[in-house]
């Protein structure tokens, strides 16, 4: 676990937060917003640390007392950690938390809530934290973490102090792969572009999926460049039972459009995201025209957010790949029906 003075990318935000612990002005709730895999997360669980470590140094947790032990094995007794019980945070997990907050502190401190995908809370369950949002009880700390904020109802949002979580410039990513997994700088600098500005993809594919991954997006560009209805239909209900899988390869679909969409423009190899691949993205240019590709990225990132917003994914790639089936070229796509 890291400590707060450890986080990349978020600089501000850190100093703003380690200065609330040393200076003991803690709101009572918090919202750190941002897309995924940014670091809100990460963030979360060092200043809850800070919040409930008992000799906190400069703002920062000691990581070596009870507390912070505690937190860092998930046994601390007043650390709580609320995610979605499947698709959304229900009352019944609410009034849970409501109940606990009227009790003292096992241990004397702090009493930390951390709300995973607060924008998945049900109408009910928003209105039941409402009222613990209106009375805080004293020593009582919410965080709460969304890739979409604006889901949240304006009350939630007016009662906590916001944070918004930002992707990591490159070379930030960059140099924090470098020192964390020891990576060449060519390798991280190459992991940190596909990444988007993403902390936890960047370690994630620094684990090796990196490969794996962008071979099945540029696979599935060529698949879907030959495709026709049927097959488009086929391929959608084949990779729309893995929702988190579908998500990191339209990512890394978006990226390969990218690249060619790149080399067509300017014939630039330094500006690709995947130099490596040059001769492969040099011959996959010939098969579209710019105007399509434009539309393409456009589209996949437009389904990608509605995946993320729990929009049916089968019929959500069902009209992407539609779309895409037979070459962004201006083909028909009337082959096979």
């Amino acid at each position: 676990m890291l400590f707060m003075r450890e986080i990349a990318g978020h600089g501000q935000i850190v100093r703003t937060l380690l200065n609330a612990v040393l200076n003991e002005r803690v709101a009572h709730a918090y919202l750190f917003a941002g897309p995924e895999g940014v670091g809100k997360a990460t963030t979360a669980l060092a200043f809850a640390r800070a919040l409930l470590c008992a000799r906190p140094a400069a703002g920062d947790a000691c990581g070596e007392c009870r507390e912070c032990r505690q937190v860092e094995h998930a046994n601390h007794p007043d650390f709580n950690y609320v995610r979605p019980g499947g698709s959304s945070i229900k009352i019944e997990q609410v009034r849970e938390i409501q109940r606990k907050v009227t009790f003292c502190s096992y241990q004397g401190g702090r009493k930390v809530y951390l709300i995973e995908q607060a924008e998945t809370m049900t109408a009910e369950a928003v209105n039941c934290l409402l009222k613990t949002l209106e009375e805080p009880p004293g020593g009582t700390v919410f965080i709460m973490l969304s890739a979409f904020p604006q889901a949240l109802p304006p009350t939630i949002l007016s009662r906590c102090q916001q944070y918004i979580f930002k992707p990591i410039p490159g070379h930030e990513l960059t140099s924090s792969l470098i020192k964390l997994r020891g990576l060449a700088r060519e390798e991280a600098r190459l992991l940190a572009a596909f990444s988007g500005g993403s902390m936890g993809k960047a370690l994630a594919y620094a684990t090796g999926s990196f490969q794996k991954e962008r071979a099945a997006a540029s696979g599935l560009a060529a698949a879907l460049r030959e495709a026709g209805v049927l097959e488009a239909l086929e391929m959608a209900e084949k990779l729309s039972k893995a929702r988190e899988n579908i998500l990191n390869l339209l990512e890394m679909l978006i990226c390969w459009y990218r690249d060619i969409l790149i080399w067509r423009e300017t014939g630039e190899e330094r500006l690709l995201f995947s130099p490596d691949q040059v001769a492969t993205v040099k011959r996959e240019a010939g098969h579209y025209e710019t105007g399509r590709l434009v539309e393409a990225i456009e589209t996949i990132e437009e389904i990608k957010n509605k995946i993320y917003g729990n929009a049916n994914t089968r019929l959500a790639l069902e009209a992407l790949f539609l779309r895409l089936a037979g070459g962004i070229n201006g083909a028909r796509t009337d082959r096979g029906g």
